[in-house]
């Protein structure tokens, strides 16, 4: 039986998401199905990598995409390791998305990237500016 794990986002732009899971070495596709280990899953987005089992956003009432995927079964992952690998690629994921949204905004009122630095703690510092 198929064990789809369900975790809430605050993804709220579809094609912001997309591009994103672009941006990480996801290919991406929409409006399909993602596979589970003996299943397959309805998902409005799905973001696959080369190994492994996809992950897939569902948009939810709210208008949030929650991030679902199913790894159960998948050789040597207990139930912590599958949830401790969601929520560090939902982390990674968020941080994506919301650096994207971020300089979609600062475009929008004219501003352009100057430098974006990853910094050791895991932040990235975006500078930006508009000539006026």
């Amino acid at each position: 039986m198929s064990h789809f794990s369900r975790i809430r986002t605050t993804f709220r732009h579809r094609e912001a998401l997309v591009q994103c899971m672009q941006e990480l070495g996801y290919s991406v596709e929409t409006d399909t199905t993602i596979k589970g280990h003996h299943g397959l899953h309805n998902v409005d987005i799905a973001a696959r990598k080369t190994r492994g089992y996809a992950l897939g956003f569902v948009k939810n009432a709210d208008g949030a995409y929650d991030l679902v995927a199913d790894w159960w079964g998948v050789s040597g992952t207990s139930e912590q390791k599958i949830a401790e690998d969601l929520k560090r690629q939902a982390g990674a994921i968020q941080q994506e998305y919301a650096k994207k949204m971020v300089l979609e905004q600062a475009k929008k009122e004219g501003f352009e990237l100057v430098s974006e630095k990853n910094e050791q703690d895991g932040t990235v510092q975006l500078v930006v500016r508009r000539w006026q």
